[in-house]
């Protein structure tokens, strides 16, 4: 349904690129009695927990960069900061603390409204928002203990956003989140291109306070959404518990980094590349150029803009996964009469195409492996289908890709008990494999490895079934499956107890 909508809407030249499918029909091993049945697009999709399930069904969120930056404007000492995003002005531009610090003397926000904020969400079709708390500068945008440096003490303004929006949020039903700079030039990081600063142990107990206070104060959150640095493990998995402690519904993102996070976060602007697998979040921006507000940016053809951000959005729920779009309301805390065009425009689609926002389910298309003439079916490791994700240590650049789930289908002329039967398996030894063939499942014993065969299993005569293998329990959603084995054998029951002495 929502491919034909998306057909309507942006032309066939984008379904064939946005489409997981392929046309024509293959079979890996046939039979020369039987045709090879259609291919069968096959979902790799994985059973996520109640708490993830929930937060994947948002599925449109808002994001939005709001904090001293937006006062600047892309503009320091009356010329354009070219280099870099706009909302990290202090670094590109190498303004010291206090000058940066001055800029606060001027916040008014005047204009700044969240009723109007969350409703301009509401209106594009956004079922939650995550608002920038603190980004790499570490001026706080909101009332906390741990510091002065924080928008109600430094600012004119002298109230909380985040109590303003998160109270905005539950008046109308949207979601609340968070965004959580774990880089922070103010307490003492020093400017880095690339926003990989390790932690000190100095700097632990201020991001905890602030995370206490963040996850106790705004009510529930939905999202929390942590961003750069060079976390130690240790570190990461002590951010993340002060999360899953105050707010266990909570999903955090995989920027907290060493695999700790709940969901893989693209890379910024990033389309899910085929294959991948949920749960993941594709952080969008308006404009490539910048996520905060830049007075200078170029806005023009907000049509043209609406159909790029929709192929985006329907690309992103067609894999199974979550897209949230950015806004960079102004210093004075209105929102960009282009960015509010473009959302309205969204949301007005999106009315149009009722569903369109639905979970979707990556689809692995596959060729068919047939029974041979003796009722078994052979598949080489290089005719299944590989659903992707990707791994993180501790940063930007240590993502990894990773095999999360291998798919196949397979047919039998007639109908079948089979057993499955690796061949030249091998995998580390606290590995356990999950087997799915239709709706019929097989977990890996504790002790029984790739040589013992697998199953039963019923092949009913002339269906095609989906046969999948993944980790049964992964130690986080992009876990490799870290398999090996040279082919995958169906053995049919009765041949395999002929063949026995």
């Amino acid at each position: 349904m929502l491919m034909r909508k998306l057909a309507a809407f942006a032309g066939a030249c984008f379904m064939a690129g946005l489409s997981g499918s392929t046309s024509a029909a293959g079979a890996v091993r046939g039979s020369t009695t039987s045709p090879a049945p259609p291919i069968a697009s096959v979902s790799g999709d994985p059973a996520l927990s109640p708490r993830l399930e929930a937060w994947r069904k948002l599925g449109f969120g808002m994001f939005v960069h709001w904090g001293l930056y937006s006062e600047l404007g892309g503009v320091w000492q009356g010329k354009p900061v070219t280099r870099g995003y706009s909302e990290q002005i202090q670094s590109f531009a190498n303004i010291s603390s206090a000058d940066y610090a001055k800029v606060a003397e001027r916040f008014t926000a005047t204009k700044f409204d969240a009723d109007a904020i969350c409703a301009l969400a509401k209106d594009a079709g956004a079922r939650y928002i995550v608002v920038t708390s603190k980004h790499h500068d570490g001026f706080a945008m909101f009332d906390t203990k741990s510091t002065d440096y924080n928008i109600v003490k430094r600012t004119p303004f002298g109230k909380d956003p985040l109590k303003l929006l998160s109270t905005a949020c539950r008046k109308i039903g949207l979601g609340f989140g968070v965004y959580f700079s774990l880089v922070d030039w103010y307490a003492g990081h020093a400017f880095d291109p690339d926003n990989n600063n390790p932690i000190p142990v100095s700097m632990e107990p201020l991001i905890e306070q602030q995370l206490r206070e963040l996850m106790t104060n705004y009510g529930t959150i939905a999202e929390v959404w942590f961003d750069m640095s060079a976390p130690t493990p240790e570190q990461s998995r002590k951010f993340a518990a002060i999360v899953r402690e105050l707010q266990p519904q909570a999903a955090i993102n995989g920027r907290i980094w060493n695999n700790v996070g709940d969901f893989v976060t693209l890379g910024d602007n990033q389309a899910p590349p085929p294959g991948l697998q949920p749960p993941f979040e594709v952080p969008a921006s308006i404009y490539h150029e910048t996520w905060g507000y830049r007075s200078w940016q170029k806005r023009e053809d907000a049509a043209g803009k609406v159909r790029e951000l929709v192929r985006g959005l329907a690309e992103a729920r067609a894999h199974g996964g979550n897209y949230l779009l950015n806004i960079g309301p102004m210093g004075d805390g209105s929102v960009v009469p282009f960015e509010a065009q473009v959302l309205r425009g969204i949301g007005a689609w999106l009315r149009a195409h009722p569903g369109a926002l639905d979970v979707g389910h990556p689809a692995l298309a596959e060729k068919v492996a047939v029974a041979a003439p003796d009722g078994s079916i052979r598949i080489a490791r290089k005719d299944w289908s590989a659903g992707t994700s990707f791994g993180f240590r501790n940063g930007y650049t240590t993502q990894y890709p990773t095999t999360v789930v291998l798919s196949a289908a397979v047919s039998s002329p007639t109908a079948r008990t089979v057993m499955l039967h690796f061949e030249g398996g091998s995998s580390p030894a606290n590995a356990r494999y999950r087997i799915t063939i239709g709706d019929q499942v097989r977990d890996q014993g504790e002790a029984q490895g790739l040589s013992t065969d697998f199953g039963p299993f019923e092949l009913p005569a002339a269906h095609t079934l989906p046969l999948t293998i993944r980790l049964v329990q992964p130690a986080f959603p992009a876990q490799d499956m870290q398999l090996n084995f040279d082919a995958v054998q169906l053995r049919p029951v009765s041949a395999k107890k002929e063949s026995a002495p």
